[in-house]
């Protein structure tokens, strides 16, 4: 893990070896929270947006996975036997992050992989009991949820989140 620090901003560069680190959030979350200030209520939320914004850059952006497999229960443990195998031989790849203090209690983390990107849905998704039921899709409603604002860049590689603090 690179870490690049300037004032009130922080940046990271995970490559693909440091991608099959099963601690790669949790050590990140900590450093986040050594560089900017996280009640100690908002780190499990904080955890867990990182978790679904990476494993999805890795999953979809860098491995090129696709979630529609996981309809029925066969599908859902081939495409974890997928994903492990694919990781195994990763060897390109990266995820670059940036935090920066956007407000007092607010920090914006932008997350961008080295992948092709995906067409990513535009406004407010919508949390109906159809979406609920499906055995993937929920990232996005779970990170929608739990920050103040997601906004997907270009060809969809990039995620920016305004993350409350407080």
């Amino acid at each position: 893990m690179q870490t690049l620090a300037q004032a009130q901003a922080c940046c990271w560069r995970f490559d693909s070896a440091e991608l099959k680190d099963t601690a790669l959030v949790e050590k990140l979350v900590s450093s986040i929270s050594r560089e900017f200030t996280v009640a100690s209520e908002r780190k499990r939320d904080l955890e867990l947006v990182l978790t679904e914004v990476v494993t999805n850059s890795i999953d979809h952006g860098i491995l090129g996975l696709d979630s529609t497999v996981k309809k029925d229960p066969i599908g859902f443990e081939q495409y974890f036997i997928s994903r492990a195998a694919k990781l195994a031989e990763l060897t390109q790849g990266s995820i670059e992050i940036s935090v920066e203090q956007s407000a007092a209690d607010c920090i914006r983390i932008s997350i961008q992989d080295s992948g092709p990107g995906f067409s990513y849905p535009t406004g407010e998704l919508k949390q109906t009991p159809e979406n609920l039921l499906l055995a993937y899709g929920r990232g996005l409603l779970i990170i929608q949820k739990l920050c103040e604002s997601m906004t997907h860049i270009g060809n969809g590689n990039c995620v920016v989140l305004d993350f409350a603090t407080q």
